[in-house]
């Protein structure tokens, strides 16, 4: 008995834990929700009729990144994206090369003027090369003086120009897009990154627009996917079950130890 009071007390243990983790994360950008899952442990039983099946307890069986849209936020930032739709930014480590995909759409420039996400990768274009924003660039007349960048434009096909004094204006290339045939299966690397894994399959690269790739937002960000109200209704659920096997647990340690003193 106790083993199966004791594996209540873990799942709902677990379960609080990422309640927690949902609310904390309430406010940032592009966060996924997750949830727990959990598996009935069964045992048959040869002494009773037909074999019964008897309840064991429950046991973790991983935990779910819940991937559905959060709501578009307007920042009016140039170089803050959102993603109406299916997709994932694609960043590359500038140190080893490995990829990671995202919603969070915070981009900064570097001192190459390369675009990155908030952890420093770099955002790759539909052709898999970096979108780099020159900060000043030749005129184009004899004058040879150079002129800095005063605007970024980034249309819904995620098409990057720029734009340098009254006459120059560039494109700059086109921001590319990932999709996977699982996305529940892609593995959690923190900082709402994540990575391909056997589960997830290979990722499928697009454009915004494009098929079922969805459109870029400039000047907008996607916010959590966290409803605080539901999170706080499932804390109350999951610390009730917490606190009922707790109380099972003082009764089983209450019985064993009259049987003892008897």
């Amino acid at each position: 008995m106790l083993s199966i009071i004791s594996s209540g007390l873990l799942s709902a243990n677990k379960e609080i834990s990422t309640i927690s983790n949902n609310i904390s994360n309430a406010n940032s950008t592009g966060y996924k929700r997750s949830t727990m899952e959990f598996q009935d442990i069964y045992a048959k039983t040869s002494d009773q009729i037909d074999n019964a099946i008897t309840g064991m307890g429950a046991r973790n069986s991983g935990m779910r990144v819940i991937h559905s849209q959060g709501s578009l936020e307007t920042t009016g930032m140039t170089l803050d994206l959102g993603i109406s739709g299916y997709g994932m930014f694609v960043g590359t480590d500038p140190v080893d090369g490995g990829r990671s995909y995202t919603r969070d759409g915070s981009f900064s420039l570097n001192e190459a003027g390369q675009m990155i996400t908030n952890t420093g990768n770099i955002l790759m274009s539909t052709t898999g090369e970096p979108i780099t924003i020159p900060f000043r660039v030749m005129n184009n007349d004899t004058s040879g003086q150079y002129l800095d960048v005063n605007s970024i434009l980034i249309n819904a096909r995620g098409e990057v120009s720029a734009d340098y004094g009254t006459n120059v204006k560039l494109q700059l290339g086109q921001i590319g897009l990932a999709r996977f045939r699982n996305v529940n299966g892609l593995t959690q690397r923190g900082l709402n990154e994540f990575e391909a894994s056997n589960l997830s399959g290979l990722p499928t690269f697009g454009a915004p627009v494009d098929g079922v790739f969805g459109q870029i937002v400039q000047g907008s960000i996607e916010a959590s996917n966290t409803d605080v109200s539901n999170e706080m209704v499932m804390m109350m659920r999951a610390q009730q079950a917490f606190g009922a096997s707790s109380r099972l647990v003082q009764a089983e340690a209450d019985i064993v130890s009259t049987f003892t003193k008897g």
